[in-house]
């Protein structure tokens, strides 16, 4: 059981509650048929709506599930954690500059709107 709390709740059960709602708008966003319109940079609305519910629920998971929050150890737990993103990263970028073409020449089954 934490220490703390969420707006004077229990963390996990708050987190289970968010995670529920955000859960909800993911169901709603791919059950609606919503226009194929191309927005900024996503191929359609449905696609817009979970990656923008995909980021807080990874927030959520990670900092309470987690223990990246809220924990004695939650500093040093975080700077593990985040330890592997910056050689992914690196990785990425390497990839992506050593490639000539790395983002114009991906396989079909590679780029958006394939599936």
């Amino acid at each position: 059981m934490a220490h703390y709390t969420i707006l004077g709740k229990d963390p996990y059960w708050m987190n289970f509650i968010g995670l529920m709602v955000l859960t909800l708008i993911e169901v709603v966003a791919v059950g609606f048929h919503l226009p194929d319109e191309r927005i900024f940079i996503f191929s359609n609305y449905t696609l817009m709506i979970l990656t923008v519910v995909a980021i807080p629920k990874f927030i959520m998971i990670a900092l309470i599930f987690m223990h990246l929050y809220g924990e004695e150890d939650s500093g040093i737990l975080t700077v593990t954690a985040l330890f592997p993103s910056f050689f992914i990263i690196i990785m990425i970028l390497f990839i992506g500059l050593t490639h000539p073409e790395a983002t114009t020449g991906l396989p079909a089954w590679c780029r958006p709107g394939t599936y």
